[in-house]
């Protein structure tokens, strides 16, 4: 099977070499960005990636699960604790580099941050993967805390919407290299809601209207067909992503601060 680490832009002919990769996560940082890129625009190939994370699910479901024996767990930990922090990859500078190179920093961000007023990658992830409809790690909503544990550096606990739309799962994807959770939900007439959990301290969340609501600040967009709403609660962030004009999100949103 061809090496994970080599994905680059793939045609069609390509990517059934790597979805296994992609559906075992394998696939990470820019291979996976530009793996989830084509089955954004191509439906046999993202149908055919679905098929193969709904069939590893399947399987998953059906085989018991060994717990880890403590001892072993134990030693683990006592390895891991015992390894040196890794040296520093970046030489010194001295001062004479330093404060030019920072100027020049300063200078650039002033100017792209006047540029780009509004523009937040998180949220842009949100819309590119709802458009997607990609298939899902875990289709058993009662085993997604169990999931995402180990595989994101936060806790994840669906929150509950509306009665009548019920969690279908989640899967990891990637926010700026960095790995996310990413929840969908449905109601009984066939509208998806999505939520994107992650870090903020690695993804600013910014949109043109922005409110209060339930005493936090959110964010909204409006695109063609989507509404998507970003805030923060107890120190994660989120970005919701619906089929619904901006007030059905907005109250999804406060159901789920409130």
């Amino acid at each position: 099977m061809a090496r994970p680490d080599r994905v680059r832009e793939l045609a069609c002919d390509d990517v059934e070499a790597f979805t296994q990769s992609y559906v075992d996560g394998e696939l990470a940082g820019k291979d996976r960005e530009t793996y989830e890129r084509h089955l954004g625009v191509c439906e046999e190939c993202r149908r055919a990636a679905r098929f193969a994370g709904r069939m590893k699910a399947a399987v998953r479901g059906h085989l018991p699960r060994r717990p880890v024996p403590g001892a072993l767990e134990q030693r683990l930990r006592v390895a891991l604790a015992a390894q040196p922090a890794a040296p520093p990859r970046w030489p010194r500078l001295t001062w004479t580099r330093v404060v030019p190179a920072l100027a020049m920093v300063g200078a650039v961000v002033m100017v792209a941050g006047t540029a780009r007023r509004h523009h937040s990658i998180v949220m842009e992830q949100a819309r590119r993967t709802y458009q997607a409809e990609l298939p899902l790690d875990v289709t058993d909503c009662n085993l997604v805390a169990s999931f995402f544990r180990g595989r994101v550096d936060f806790p994840v606990h669906p929150p509950k919407l509306a009665d009548h739309i019920r969690c279908q799962g989640g899967r990891v994807v990637n926010v700026e290299d960095r790995p996310a959770a990413y929840l969908v939900y449905q109601d009984p007439n066939g509208h998806r809601v999505s939520l994107l959990v992650f870090d903020p301290e690695w993804s600013r969340i910014e949109a043109p209207t922005r409110q209060v609501v339930q005493g936090r600040e959110v964010f909204f967009r409006v695109g063609p067909g989507i509404s998507t709403a970003g805030y923060q609660d107890r120190g994660l962030g989120y970005v919701m992503t619906a089929d619904l004009d901006m007030d059905s999100v907005r109250g999804l949103v406060s159901q789920t601060l409130h």
